[in-house]
Protein backbone atom coordinates (compact mmCIF):
# COMPACT_ATOMS: atom_id res chain seq x y z
CA UNK A 1 0.00 0.00 0.00
CA UNK A 2 1.52 3.21 -1.30
CA UNK A 3 1.29 6.01 1.37
CA UNK A 4 0.97 9.42 0.82
CA UNK A 5 -1.80 11.90 -0.01
CA UNK A 6 -5.43 10.68 -0.36
CA UNK A 7 -5.91 9.83 -4.07
CA UNK A 8 -8.36 12.10 -5.96
CA UNK A 9 -11.06 9.66 -4.93
CA UNK A 10 -11.39 10.92 -1.45
CA UNK A 11 -12.65 14.33 -2.98
CA UNK A 12 -15.37 12.74 -4.53
CA UNK A 13 -18.53 13.17 -1.70
CA UNK A 14 -19.29 10.39 0.86
CA UNK A 15 -22.42 8.46 0.14
CA UNK A 16 -24.53 8.51 3.13
CA UNK A 17 -23.51 5.06 4.86
CA UNK A 18 -20.15 6.48 4.87
CA UNK A 19 -21.08 9.85 6.50
CA UNK A 20 -23.04 7.62 8.97
CA UNK A 21 -20.11 5.41 9.99
CA UNK A 22 -17.41 8.04 9.69
CA UNK A 23 -19.29 11.46 9.80
CA UNK A 24 -18.68 12.16 13.69
CA UNK A 25 -14.86 10.76 14.13
CA UNK A 26 -14.48 13.12 11.02
CA UNK A 27 -16.14 16.41 12.65
CA UNK A 28 -14.21 15.41 15.82
CA UNK A 29 -10.99 15.40 14.07
CA UNK A 30 -11.21 17.76 11.80
CA UNK A 31 -12.21 20.37 14.56
CA UNK A 32 -8.96 19.13 16.79
CA UNK A 33 -6.66 19.46 13.33
CA UNK A 34 -5.62 15.60 12.98
CA UNK A 35 -7.69 14.99 10.39
CA UNK A 36 -5.56 12.84 7.68
CA UNK A 37 -7.15 14.22 4.88
CA UNK A 38 -6.30 17.70 5.89
CA UNK A 39 -3.16 17.90 7.24
CA UNK A 40 -1.71 19.57 4.43
CA UNK A 41 -3.86 22.41 4.52
CA UNK A 42 -3.81 25.80 6.68
CA UNK A 43 -6.88 25.36 9.20
CA UNK A 44 -5.68 22.27 9.52
CA UNK A 45 -2.27 23.23 11.28
CA UNK A 46 -3.91 26.43 13.02
CA UNK A 47 -5.97 23.92 15.03
CA UNK A 48 -3.31 21.68 15.67
CA UNK A 49 -1.10 24.55 16.86
CA UNK A 50 -3.55 25.68 18.93
CA UNK A 51 -4.97 22.77 20.59
CA UNK A 52 -1.07 21.83 21.09
CA UNK A 53 -0.37 25.57 22.67
CA UNK A 54 -4.07 25.68 25.09
CA UNK A 55 -3.54 22.39 26.72
CA UNK A 56 0.65 22.97 27.13
CA UNK A 57 -0.44 26.58 28.13
CA UNK A 58 -2.81 25.27 30.76
CA UNK A 59 -0.85 22.49 32.13
CA UNK A 60 2.07 24.56 32.42
CA UNK A 61 0.28 27.97 33.89
CA UNK A 62 -1.35 25.10 36.82
CA UNK A 63 2.12 23.77 37.55
CA UNK A 64 3.52 26.96 38.07
CA UNK A 65 0.52 28.02 40.32
CA UNK A 66 0.56 24.73 42.44
CA UNK A 67 4.48 24.67 43.10
CA UNK A 68 4.20 28.90 44.21
CA UNK A 69 0.81 28.59 45.80
CA UNK A 70 0.52 24.98 46.75
CA UNK A 71 -3.32 23.81 47.53
CA UNK A 72 -4.69 26.54 49.56
CA UNK A 73 -8.59 26.03 48.47
CA UNK A 74 -11.11 23.19 47.91
CA UNK A 75 -9.62 19.93 47.54
CA UNK A 76 -11.42 18.82 44.85
CA UNK A 77 -10.58 22.35 43.11
CA UNK A 78 -6.94 20.63 43.87
CA UNK A 79 -7.96 17.74 42.29
CA UNK A 80 -9.22 19.03 39.47
CA UNK A 81 -6.17 21.37 38.53
CA UNK A 82 -4.19 18.16 39.08
CA UNK A 83 -6.16 15.78 36.82
CA UNK A 84 -6.51 18.52 34.10
CA UNK A 85 -2.56 19.37 34.28
CA UNK A 86 -2.29 15.29 33.81
CA UNK A 87 -5.48 15.25 31.08
CA UNK A 88 -3.75 18.53 29.14
CA UNK A 89 -0.84 17.14 28.74
CA UNK A 90 -1.52 13.15 27.67
CA UNK A 91 -4.42 15.35 25.36
CA UNK A 92 -1.47 16.66 23.34
CA UNK A 93 0.14 13.38 22.83
CA UNK A 94 -2.75 12.03 21.68
CA UNK A 95 -3.17 14.47 18.79
CA UNK A 96 0.23 15.07 18.02
CA UNK A 97 0.69 10.89 17.28
CA UNK A 98 -1.59 11.08 14.51
CA UNK A 99 -0.47 13.73 13.32
CA UNK A 100 2.81 13.02 12.86
CA UNK A 101 1.43 9.27 11.12
CA UNK A 102 -0.90 11.04 9.13
CA UNK A 103 -0.01 9.28 6.36
CA UNK A 104 -0.78 5.55 8.49
CA UNK A 105 -3.97 7.19 9.31
CA UNK A 106 -4.75 8.60 6.08
CA UNK A 107 -4.30 5.10 4.54
CA UNK A 108 -6.53 3.14 7.12
CA UNK A 109 -9.28 6.51 6.83
CA UNK A 110 -8.85 5.85 2.78
CA UNK A 111 -9.69 2.31 3.51
CA UNK A 112 -12.71 2.55 5.84
CA UNK A 113 -14.08 5.11 3.06
CA UNK A 114 -13.39 2.65 0.04
CA UNK A 115 -15.28 0.03 1.82
CA UNK A 116 -18.08 1.86 2.55
CA UNK A 117 -18.24 2.99 -1.14
CA UNK A 118 -17.77 -0.20 -2.82
CA UNK A 119 -19.93 -2.28 -0.32
CA UNK A 120 -21.78 -4.53 -2.37
CA UNK A 121 -25.61 -4.36 -0.67
CA UNK A 122 -27.18 -7.26 -2.51
CA UNK A 123 -24.42 -9.19 -0.23
CA UNK A 124 -27.04 -8.60 2.92
CA UNK A 125 -24.38 -10.01 5.53
CA UNK A 126 -21.61 -8.46 4.59
CA UNK A 127 -23.96 -4.69 4.90
CA UNK A 128 -25.07 -5.80 8.31
CA UNK A 129 -21.49 -6.53 9.40
CA UNK A 130 -20.16 -3.35 8.81
CA UNK A 131 -23.52 -1.57 10.14
CA UNK A 132 -23.54 -2.87 13.49
CA UNK A 133 -19.95 -2.23 13.83
CA UNK A 134 -20.77 1.32 12.70
CA UNK A 135 -23.80 1.53 15.01
CA UNK A 136 -21.77 0.47 18.14
CA UNK A 137 -18.86 3.08 17.43
CA UNK A 138 -21.91 5.38 16.88
CA UNK A 139 -23.42 4.95 20.45
CA UNK A 140 -19.84 4.80 22.55
CA UNK A 141 -19.04 8.05 20.84
CA UNK A 142 -22.17 9.64 21.90
CA UNK A 143 -21.62 8.11 25.48
CA UNK A 144 -18.29 9.51 25.68
CA UNK A 145 -18.42 12.68 24.89
CA UNK A 146 -21.53 13.32 26.49
CA UNK A 147 -19.73 11.85 29.97
CA UNK A 148 -16.79 13.91 29.06
CA UNK A 149 -18.92 17.07 29.09
CA UNK A 150 -21.46 16.75 31.74
CA UNK A 151 -17.94 16.27 33.99
CA UNK A 152 -16.35 19.36 32.56
CA UNK A 153 -19.28 21.81 32.13
CA UNK A 154 -20.16 22.34 36.04
CA UNK A 155 -16.51 23.08 36.51
CA UNK A 156 -17.61 26.23 34.11
CA UNK A 157 -21.03 26.82 35.11
CA UNK A 158 -20.65 26.19 39.38
CA UNK A 159 -17.89 29.27 38.43
CA UNK A 160 -19.72 31.75 36.50
CA UNK A 161 -20.03 34.66 39.02
CA UNK A 162 -24.03 34.96 39.21
CA UNK A 163 -23.80 31.30 40.25
CA UNK A 164 -21.61 31.58 42.92
CA UNK A 165 -22.95 34.89 44.04
CA UNK A 166 -26.72 32.56 44.06
CA UNK A 167 -25.18 30.52 46.55
CA UNK A 168 -23.53 32.66 48.45
CA UNK A 169 -26.88 35.24 48.95
CA UNK A 170 -28.75 32.16 49.93
CA UNK A 171 -25.90 31.17 52.29
CA UNK A 172 -26.03 27.56 51.99
CA UNK A 173 -24.10 26.51 54.72
CA UNK A 174 -24.20 22.44 53.67
CA UNK A 175 -22.84 23.54 50.50
CA UNK A 176 -20.12 26.00 51.95
CA UNK A 177 -18.77 23.47 54.55
CA UNK A 178 -18.92 20.81 52.00
CA UNK A 179 -16.87 22.00 49.36
CA UNK A 180 -14.75 23.98 52.41
CA UNK A 181 -14.68 27.31 49.52
CA UNK A 182 -13.74 30.21 50.97
CA UNK A 183 -16.55 33.21 50.02
CA UNK A 184 -16.63 36.16 51.92
CA UNK A 185 -18.81 38.99 51.15
CA UNK A 186 -15.99 41.43 51.53
CA UNK A 187 -14.19 39.38 48.57
CA UNK A 188 -14.27 41.00 45.04
CA UNK A 189 -12.34 37.82 43.95
CA UNK A 190 -14.18 35.84 42.06
CA UNK A 191 -14.07 32.13 40.67
CA UNK A 192 -12.60 30.21 37.53
CA UNK A 193 -13.31 26.91 36.47
CA UNK A 194 -9.81 25.66 37.08
CA UNK A 195 -7.57 25.94 40.53
CA UNK A 196 -8.98 27.02 43.59
CA UNK A 197 -10.12 30.92 44.48
CA UNK A 198 -6.86 31.50 46.37
CA UNK A 199 -4.47 31.11 43.11
CA UNK A 200 -6.42 34.19 41.58
CA UNK A 201 -4.41 38.05 42.43
CA UNK A 202 -6.98 40.02 44.76
CA UNK A 203 -6.26 43.12 42.12
CA UNK A 204 -7.02 41.27 39.14
CA UNK A 205 -9.33 43.86 37.27
CA UNK A 206 -12.96 42.48 36.14
CA UNK A 207 -11.47 42.91 32.43
CA UNK A 208 -8.76 40.52 33.01
CA UNK A 209 -10.63 37.85 35.17
CA UNK A 210 -12.97 38.24 32.39
CA UNK A 211 -10.53 36.91 29.94
CA UNK A 212 -9.05 34.16 32.58
CA UNK A 213 -12.54 33.10 33.03
CA UNK A 214 -12.93 32.59 29.67
CA UNK A 215 -9.49 31.21 28.00
CA UNK A 216 -10.13 28.91 31.19
CA UNK A 217 -13.35 27.35 29.88
CA UNK A 218 -11.74 27.08 26.30
CA UNK A 219 -9.24 25.17 27.42
CA UNK A 220 -11.70 22.88 29.56
CA UNK A 221 -13.92 22.66 26.76
CA UNK A 222 -10.60 21.38 24.18
CA UNK A 223 -9.19 18.77 26.93
CA UNK A 224 -12.84 17.40 27.31
CA UNK A 225 -12.98 16.70 23.78
CA UNK A 226 -9.52 15.66 22.68
CA UNK A 227 -8.66 13.64 25.98
CA UNK A 228 -12.15 11.99 25.19
CA UNK A 229 -12.69 12.09 21.45
CA UNK A 230 -9.21 11.00 20.28
CA UNK A 231 -10.31 7.56 22.62
CA UNK A 232 -13.88 7.65 20.31
CA UNK A 233 -11.61 8.13 17.57
CA UNK A 234 -9.57 5.26 18.32
CA UNK A 235 -12.54 2.94 19.19
CA UNK A 236 -14.03 3.64 16.19
CA UNK A 237 -10.90 3.33 13.47
CA UNK A 238 -10.01 0.07 15.66
CA UNK A 239 -14.10 -1.62 15.15
CA UNK A 240 -13.83 -1.18 11.79
CA UNK A 241 -11.09 -3.20 11.11
CA UNK A 242 -12.22 -5.95 13.26
CA UNK A 243 -15.15 -5.75 10.72
CA UNK A 244 -13.21 -6.35 8.07
CA UNK A 245 -11.31 -9.02 9.86
CA UNK A 246 -15.07 -10.51 10.15
CA UNK A 247 -16.18 -10.39 6.51
CA UNK A 248 -12.78 -11.63 5.55
CA UNK A 249 -13.72 -14.54 7.64
CA UNK A 250 -17.31 -15.33 6.66
CA UNK A 251 -15.76 -14.84 2.73
CA UNK A 252 -14.22 -17.96 2.69
CA UNK A 253 -17.53 -19.60 2.09
CA UNK A 254 -17.03 -18.54 -1.31
CA UNK A 255 -14.75 -21.45 -1.90
CA UNK A 256 -17.46 -24.17 -1.45
CA UNK A 257 -19.47 -22.65 -4.50
CA UNK A 258 -15.99 -22.65 -6.91
CA UNK A 259 -16.93 -25.56 -9.28
CA UNK A 260 -13.76 -24.86 -11.01
CA UNK A 261 -9.79 -24.31 -10.87
CA UNK A 262 -9.96 -21.16 -12.09
CA UNK A 263 -12.64 -19.59 -9.69
CA UNK A 264 -10.38 -21.14 -6.62
CA UNK A 265 -7.56 -19.89 -7.39
CA UNK A 266 -9.39 -16.28 -8.28
CA UNK A 267 -10.90 -16.26 -4.63
CA UNK A 268 -7.86 -17.07 -3.25
CA UNK A 269 -6.35 -14.40 -4.91
CA UNK A 270 -9.30 -11.95 -3.61
CA UNK A 271 -8.42 -13.48 -0.04
CA UNK A 272 -4.45 -12.71 0.20
CA UNK A 273 -4.87 -9.29 -1.21
CA UNK A 274 -7.31 -8.41 1.10
CA UNK A 275 -5.73 -10.25 4.13
CA UNK A 276 -2.11 -8.94 3.27
CA UNK A 277 -3.96 -5.41 2.84
CA UNK A 278 -5.94 -5.91 6.16
CA UNK A 279 -2.67 -6.49 7.85
CA UNK A 280 -0.80 -3.69 6.65
CA UNK A 281 -3.61 -1.24 8.12
CA UNK A 282 -3.29 -3.34 11.18
CA UNK A 283 -0.01 -2.36 11.59
CA UNK A 284 0.01 1.03 10.92
CA UNK A 285 -2.92 0.77 13.62
CA UNK A 286 -0.29 -0.84 16.02
CA UNK A 287 2.44 2.09 15.24
CA UNK A 288 0.35 5.08 15.99
CA UNK A 289 -1.50 3.83 19.25
CA UNK A 290 1.15 2.26 20.97
CA UNK A 291 2.87 5.07 22.59
CA UNK A 292 -0.33 6.70 22.86
CA UNK A 293 -1.79 3.82 25.13
CA UNK A 294 1.18 3.72 27.24
CA UNK A 295 0.50 7.24 28.20
CA UNK A 296 -3.62 6.25 28.38
CA UNK A 297 -2.74 3.60 30.93
CA UNK A 298 0.08 5.58 33.45
CA UNK A 299 -2.95 8.66 33.01
CA UNK A 300 -5.21 6.29 34.17
CA UNK A 301 -3.45 4.53 37.20
CA UNK A 302 -2.68 8.24 38.14
CA UNK A 303 -6.35 9.46 37.87
CA UNK A 304 -8.17 6.53 39.40
CA UNK A 305 -6.11 6.55 42.44
CA UNK A 306 -6.39 10.99 42.87
CA UNK A 307 -10.74 10.35 42.37
CA UNK A 308 -11.07 7.70 44.41
CA UNK A 309 -8.91 9.09 47.42
CA UNK A 310 -11.45 12.82 46.88
CA UNK A 311 -14.59 10.31 46.27
CA UNK A 312 -13.77 9.06 50.16
CA UNK A 313 -13.04 12.04 51.65
CA UNK A 314 -16.54 13.77 50.07
CA UNK A 315 -18.74 10.93 50.17
CA UNK A 316 -18.62 11.71 54.50
CA UNK A 317 -20.26 15.32 53.69
CA UNK A 318 -23.19 13.65 51.38
CA UNK A 319 -22.53 16.36 48.24
CA UNK A 320 -24.29 14.79 45.35
CA UNK A 321 -22.77 16.94 42.80
CA UNK A 322 -19.47 16.08 43.65
CA UNK A 323 -19.83 12.70 44.37
CA UNK A 324 -21.56 12.20 41.17
CA UNK A 325 -18.67 13.92 39.16
CA UNK A 326 -15.69 11.95 40.82
CA UNK A 327 -18.22 8.70 39.62
CA UNK A 328 -18.70 9.58 36.64
CA UNK A 329 -14.75 10.46 35.83
CA UNK A 330 -14.08 6.93 37.32
CA UNK A 331 -16.18 5.41 35.00
CA UNK A 332 -14.76 7.43 32.14
CA UNK A 333 -11.34 6.28 33.14
CA UNK A 334 -12.60 2.88 33.60
CA UNK A 335 -14.34 3.04 30.17
CA UNK A 336 -11.77 4.39 28.25
CA UNK A 337 -8.72 1.73 29.79
CA UNK A 338 -11.98 -1.27 28.54
CA UNK A 339 -12.02 1.07 25.13
CA UNK A 340 -8.40 0.01 24.16
CA UNK A 341 -8.61 -3.55 25.60
CA UNK A 342 -11.37 -4.68 24.07
CA UNK A 343 -10.26 -3.67 20.62
CA UNK A 344 -7.06 -5.56 21.37
CA UNK A 345 -8.75 -8.42 22.49
CA UNK A 346 -11.40 -8.93 19.42
CA UNK A 347 -8.52 -7.59 16.91
CA UNK A 348 -6.33 -10.57 17.99
CA UNK A 349 -9.49 -12.90 18.21
CA UNK A 350 -10.82 -12.50 14.64
CA UNK A 351 -7.26 -12.52 13.21
CA UNK A 352 -6.48 -15.84 15.28
CA UNK A 353 -9.74 -17.04 13.86
CA UNK A 354 -8.66 -17.27 10.13
CA UNK A 355 -6.33 -20.21 10.42
CA UNK A 356 -9.67 -22.65 11.90
CA UNK A 357 -11.90 -20.50 9.38
CA UNK A 358 -9.79 -21.66 6.54
CA UNK A 359 -8.96 -25.30 7.73
CA UNK A 360 -12.60 -25.99 8.29
CA UNK A 361 -14.87 -23.93 5.96
CA UNK A 362 -12.16 -24.17 2.62
CA UNK A 363 -12.83 -27.78 0.91
CA UNK A 364 -8.73 -28.04 0.40
CA UNK A 365 -9.35 -31.60 0.77
CA UNK A 366 -10.30 -31.41 -2.84
CA UNK A 367 -8.42 -28.83 -4.19
CA UNK A 368 -5.26 -28.55 -6.63
CA UNK A 369 -2.28 -29.01 -4.81
CA UNK A 370 -0.13 -25.67 -5.76
CA UNK A 371 -3.75 -24.26 -4.00
CA UNK A 372 -3.20 -26.59 -1.06
CA UNK A 373 0.41 -25.27 -0.91
CA UNK A 374 -0.57 -21.64 -1.10
CA UNK A 375 -3.18 -22.39 1.38
CA UNK A 376 -0.46 -23.71 4.04
CA UNK A 377 1.40 -20.53 3.84
CA UNK A 378 -0.99 -18.45 4.74
CA UNK A 379 -1.79 -20.11 7.86
CA UNK A 380 2.01 -20.07 8.37
CA UNK A 381 1.11 -16.41 7.92
CA UNK A 382 -1.65 -15.99 10.03
CA UNK A 383 0.81 -17.56 12.82
CA UNK A 384 2.10 -14.34 14.00
CA UNK A 385 -0.44 -13.23 15.52
CA UNK A 386 -1.54 -9.48 16.01
CA UNK A 387 -1.65 -7.81 19.20
CA UNK A 388 -2.24 -4.12 20.04
CA UNK A 389 0.21 -3.04 22.89
CA UNK A 390 1.11 -0.27 25.45
CA UNK A 391 4.77 0.93 24.13
CA UNK A 392 5.76 -2.22 22.17
CA UNK A 393 5.46 -3.68 25.79
CA UNK A 394 2.38 -4.43 27.23
CA UNK A 395 -0.49 -6.16 25.42
CA UNK A 396 -4.07 -4.56 25.43
CA UNK A 397 -6.57 -7.35 25.97
CA UNK A 398 -9.25 -8.87 28.81
CA UNK A 399 -6.92 -10.80 30.81
CA UNK A 400 -4.94 -7.62 31.51
CA UNK A 401 -7.06 -5.45 31.62
CA UNK A 402 -7.97 -7.31 34.73
CA UNK A 403 -4.39 -6.99 36.12
CA UNK A 404 -4.57 -3.07 35.19
CA UNK A 405 -7.86 -2.91 37.64
CA UNK A 406 -5.81 -4.76 40.31
CA UNK A 407 -3.06 -2.78 40.05
CA UNK A 408 -5.44 0.11 40.28
CA UNK A 409 -7.04 -0.98 43.42
CA UNK A 410 -3.35 -1.82 45.00
CA UNK A 411 -2.20 1.96 44.49
CA UNK A 412 -5.31 3.44 45.36
CA UNK A 413 -4.98 1.07 49.04
CA UNK A 414 -1.51 2.34 49.83
CA UNK A 415 -2.26 5.94 48.86
CA UNK A 416 -5.63 5.81 51.31
CA UNK A 417 -2.98 4.51 54.11
CA UNK A 418 -0.79 6.97 53.55
CA UNK A 419 -3.80 10.05 53.21
CA UNK A 420 -5.25 8.50 56.48
CA UNK A 421 -1.70 8.21 58.60
CA UNK A 422 -0.97 11.83 57.34
CA UNK A 423 -4.39 12.84 58.93
CA UNK A 424 -4.07 10.98 62.18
Amino acid sequence: MRLGRSDRSYTKSWNSNTKQALGLYRLLAKNLGFWPMDCHTTKSKFLITFVIITQLWMSMSLIVLLLIKGNCGAITEFVDALSLIICGLTSVIKVVIPRINYKKMSAIIQSAVNDWQKIDHHDKSHFKTMQYFSNIGRVVFIIQMSGAYIVGFPLIVMKLPFVVNYFHLNKDESLLLINKTILTTSSNVGQVPIGPTCWIPTNMSPSIYFLYFISQSIQLFIVCSAYIGSDTYFFGIGLHIWGQLRILNNSLDKFNKADTVSKEKILLRKFIKRHDHLLKLIKYFEDIYSYIILAQVGTDVLLTCISGIVLLMTVQYGDPIVIGGLVIRIYLVYVQLFMYCFIGEKLTEESNKLEISIYHDIPWYNMDKKIVNNIKFIMMRINYSYKLTAGKMYTMNYANFIGIIKAMGSYFSILRLMFINNNE
